[in-house]
């Protein structure tokens, strides 16, 4: 019998919120330094979205692992 999609509450916590707001204060401070390669604000975004998405997976992980086992699917 398959069972029902599961539904996790996530909340980021202020630490977390912190961390998006300092990233997205590293982005607007690496846009006013002087550029010196054209793939290197890029290569930049693509990190700064990699470490938000860190950031951004820790409720859900934390939910997760919060969750019953028997409520998880699988």
């Amino acid at each position: 019998m398959a069972k029902a999609d599961l539904q996790l509450t996530v909340t980021l916590t202020a630490q977390e919120q912190a961390v998006i707001e300092l990233l997205a204060e590293a982005w607007n401070a690496y846009l006013k330094l002087p550029e010196q390669h054209p793939m290197h604000r890029q290569e930049f975004a693509h990190s700064i979205h990699e470490a938000q998405r860190l950031v951004l997976s820790r409720p859900v992980t934390r939910a997760w692992n919060d969750a019953r086992p028997a409520d998880r699917p699988g």
